[in-house]
């Protein structure tokens, strides 16, 4: 039987376990057709730009929560369950949005349902790196966007057109719909393994290997046993994670993957998407913003294949750079049409900037830094610490998201709308370096092994090792 035949649950249980992320894209892009809602006054909501701000950033504050909920449910109950429980206060702050007018009450269902992304962020990717072979992990993983990408489409696609309530259906339907996919999913062996139970471990690592070589299966788990035996040997707390030598190395890649990821401007992009492009006479708010949801949806679907082909390292460079042109691009645009105040037909010649820009920061986006950093974490750390690993990472896309989208408005006042782009661009120029010196290689290799060549050892481990190898 072919290799293809054999990962067909591979490939079915990872993309409805990341199709969980549609919810996800859609939530953060919610706030894009549902500002002008509230402006134009079809929504019945009387709030403020300050509350609209609190009411785009607490989804952020929420997922921050979710994170260690996600963490404690993912080593306690598994992963499987976390997907069928992320789902709760999902459904719960949807209805409450559904429900209500009041800027309060929004606030608590924003959170809720960010609290819900939160546990979605913490455990996909560790899922779907662990049932998936070396071979498809990257293309498995990249799907992760792809349906961040699709839930954004829908409602950039559908919410400027329909009522605010119609809108809010939307968003509480999505929830049912990852619960029911994730239904059948097996479970990974990994979190069988962790806990010891090699029976369970074994049925569902053939029921993902499909029909191979009994022999093969078995040397295979043998391995991932004495991966985890070993790696369960060590603390898995966060003190360990984060005074350990042995994870050093790894804390500060992701850290840093994370700061370029939510720091070169996706979420403003996203969450003000419609109102950004209202400044500019190129095009439509509305139209730009199915525009930019399909190219998103086709850049992310052209990014899988990509990362078959390429490894991280190269596709996350591509990326930085190509996102920091595109938001010097965008920031241009703003310098010369707020700052320098050119004539109206110098305003009408640039007026393509901003599309051409934020497209082009979609593309490059979902090449590598939209997505890759995700992979990465659940590739860098071994299965003790890789949930409380998970977890602070995403806390700290949390806080970025939260910091990033609560203080736009702020420095848009302050600043200026380029000053915006332009720091952006600046994190984004700066990444590129940190990429080349910094973010190794993990395609084409075992988890086991990525692990291995990341960690780093104390001086009398290294000489142990090197005692062994001579003597050997």
């Amino acid at each position: 039987m072919s290799n293809k035949t054999n990962r067909k649950v591979q490939y079915l249980a990872g993309v409805c376990a990341a199709f969980s992320f549609t919810f996800t894209g859609a939530t953060l892009a919610w706030s894009s057709p549902a500002i002008p809602k509230f402006k134009s006054g079809e929504a019945n909501v009387v709030i403020t730009d300050t509350q609209t701000s609190w009411v785009v950033s607490l989804h952020s504050a929420g997922a921050l929560l979710g994170c260690y909920f996600g963490q404690v449910l993912n080593e306690r109950a598994g992963r499987r369950r976390t997907f069928l429980g992320s789902a709760v206060p999902g459904l719960l702050g949807a209805t409450l949005l559904l429900n209500t007018t009041m800027p309060e009450l929004m606030y608590v269902a924003r959170f809720m349902m960010g609290l819900a992304t939160g546990i979605i962020a913490v455990v996909t990717m560790i899922y779907v790196t662990e049932i998936s072979d070396k071979e498809i992990r990257g293309a498995l993983g990249m799907t992760v966007q792809v349906m961040n990408n699709l839930g954004s489409l829908t409602v950039y696609s559908v919410g400027p057109f329909v009522s605010y309530k119609t809108l809010n259906c939307i968003i509480l339907i999505i929830p049912v719909c990852y619960v029911l996919l994730c239904l059948w999913i097996p479970e990974s062996p990994y979190y069988h393994l962790k806990d010891g139970r090699i029976e369970a471990a074994k049925k569902e690592f053939m029921r993902l290997k499909g029909n191979q070589e009994e022999s093969l299966l078995e040397e295979q788990m043998n391995v991932m046993r004495a991966h985890v035996r070993e790696s369960m040997e060590n603390k898995t707390t966060l003190r360990e994670l984060l005074t350990n030598m042995r994870y050093r190395k790894a804390v500060y890649i992701v850290t840093g993957l994370k700061l370029l990821q939510y720091m070169t401007g996706i979420l403003v992009i996203q969450s003000y998407l419609e109102p950004i492009f209202r400044q500019s006479n190129f095009v439509s708010g509305p139209i730009a913003s199915i525009v930019y949801g399909f190219v998103q949806l086709g850049a992310g679907i052209g990014a899988t294949f990509l990362s078959r082909w390429f490894g991280r390292r190269i596709l996350l460079s591509i990326s930085c750079l190509g996102v920091s042109i595109a938001m010097t691009l965008v920031g241009l645009y703003f310098f010369l049409q707020d700052t320098i105040q050119v004539s109206v037909e110098t305003s009408r010649a640039i007026s393509w900037m901003p599309l051409v820009g934020i497209l082009g920061f979609n593309v490059l986006y979902a090449v590598g830094v939209g997505n890759l950093p995700y992979v990465l974490q659940a590739e860098l750390f071994p299965v003790n610490v890789k949930g409380v690993a998970s977890s602070t990472a995403t806390m700290l896309a949390c806080i970025l998201s939260f910091l990033v989208t609560k203080c736009y408005q702020q420095m848009k006042d302050a600043c200026g709308h380029y000053m915006v782009f332009w720091s952006f661009a600046f994190i984004g120029y700066v990444g590129v370096f940190f990429i080349y010196f910094f973010v190794p290689e993990t395609k084409g290799k075992t988890l086991e092994e990525v692990t291995t060549n990341i960690q780093e050892q104390r001086p009398e481990e290294q000489a142990l090792n090197t005692e062994k190898i001579e003597k050997a």
